[in-house]
């Protein structure tokens, strides 16, 4: 097996397998020696910015010394983004490796578990024979019954912003999703959560029944370049409005951990949020293009937000997801453009362009259907001239974008 075939394989793998709950991938680990019981871990979940949070805790604890491990979903570019160590991709060999000696376990011993189960068995038993201090660890989807709160009490369970996404499996209310989330939540563990007004009782109620320390971020402010939290302020690479709120949770984790008797500089904290890289999070890859993932109603506005910050008429390349709240999302986003270039991907569940077309029709604003999407980017690119142009809607999309701006030369100014 090869890297290539490692991924096909992944990918092959069930979305969900019955019964759902992770009792299967606990008979998978104590069949690997248990990895997760002796990793100790910063566990996210939430709806938006868990990637961006994640990105910025491991930074931060890579360069306070700690040998730190990065699990995230999905990738952008290539799948060994979601594995990482000290900022280091699992290599190919290495992933094809893992991915094999995981299979032959799995099918001598007849266990079946999802796509997400899997892969989460390979990272941790990758983590542990590689020496990790600490894991970053994000969620798949929800945290009660996702693959990931196999693992014991966490040092810090944290909560990002919470809003309505996946609802088909989490719940229809932001009360329902919450609980979801806040199923991370273990005796023993620090508790941080991002202010989330609307779902705080929740949230506040899960941390009383699980004993835990309970911190509830403040706001923070964004500036250019930098965000202010209480008395601190600091510089930030991660660009778009919302990071803000993202880099106070950093913070109040960081302040946890120091409580828990991790040693981390200032030092290391100031130059972690100056360095930290993620992908396709209002990323810019040239002086007037940028990529944003955002993909449900709360992200969609938090980049609308961040654009209205540029002061520069706007040319949106947006694809989204047919099982998303499209509509709203692209009724949304489309009243910060000057003109929307709709484009698809060749995936299923891929939304056509001219339903894009027709929201941003009635929205009033300007619309060009291009279904490919290097033709879409082409074409804004022609029209643009000093205008900004956002690729948005999906990471998908990101990811693709990404691919294409590196093969016309126009990546990372």
């Amino acid at each position: 097996m090869n890297c290539e075939t490692a991924v096909e394989y992944i990918h092959s793998i069930p979305k969900f397998v019955r019964p759902l709950g992770n009792a299967k991938l606990g008979d998978l680990l104590g069949l690997m020696g248990d990895p997760h019981n002796k990793l100790k871990f910063v566990h996210v979940a939430g709806t938006n910015g868990k990637g961006s949070v994640c990105a910025m805790l491991a930074e931060i604890l890579r360069r306070a010394g700690y040998k730190t491990g990065l699990f995230t979903s999905p990738y952008i570019e290539v799948f060994n983004e979601r594995i990482r160590v000290n900022g280091e991709m699992i290599g190919n060999s290495e992933l094809a490796e893992y991915v094999s000696k995981t299979v032959k376990l799995a099918e001598k011993n007849d266990i079946e578990v999802s796509e997400f189960a899997f892969i989460t068995a390979v990272a941790l038993k990758f983590f542990y024979d590689k020496g990790c201090n600490i894991v970053v660890l994000e969620t798949g989807m929800g945290g009660r019954l996702d693959a990931t709160n196999i693992i014991p009490a966490p040092e810090a369970a944290v909560i990002t912003s919470i809003g309505l996404d996946h609802m088909q499996y989490l719940g229809d209310t932001i009360e329902e999703i919450a609980k979801e989330k806040c199923g991370i939540i273990k005796h023993g563990s620090s508790v941080i959560s991002a202010p989330n007004p609307r779902v705080r009782e929740i949230i506040e109620n899960a941390a009383a029944e699980a004993g835990a320390e309970l911190t509830v971020c403040g706001n923070a402010v964004s500036r250019p370049g930098a965000f202010v939290y209480k008395t601190w302020s600091y510089h930030l690479s991660l660009k778009g409005e919302y990071q803000a709120e993202n880099a106070s949770v950093v913070l109040e984790t960081v302040r946890a951990l120091r409580r828990r008797g991790y040693e981390i500089s200032e030092r290391a904290v100031t130059d972690g949020f100056e360095r930290t890289v993620w992908k396709a999070r209002y990323e810019f890859v040239a002086p007037n293009i940028v990529i944003d993932g955002g993909h449900n109603i709360d992200g969609i506005r938090a980049l609308k937000r961040s654009l209205a910050e540029e002061d520069r008429s706007v040319i949106l390349v947006i694809a989204m997801m047919s099982d998303k709240s499209y509509e709203l999302c692209i009724h949304t986003i489309a009243g910060a453009a000057k003109m929307v270039v709709a484009t698809q991907l060749d995936m299923e569940r891929s939304l056509k362009c001219g339903e894009i077309k027709r929201i941003c029709d009635n929205a009033g604003v300007e619309c060009i259907e291009e279904p490919d999407p290097e033709k879409a980017i082409e074409k804004a690119i022609e029209i643009a001239g000093k205008d900004l142009i956002c690729i948005c809607g999906s990471l998908y999309l990101a990811g693709e974008a990404e691919r294409i701006l590196k093969d016309k030369g126009i990546f990372n100014f």
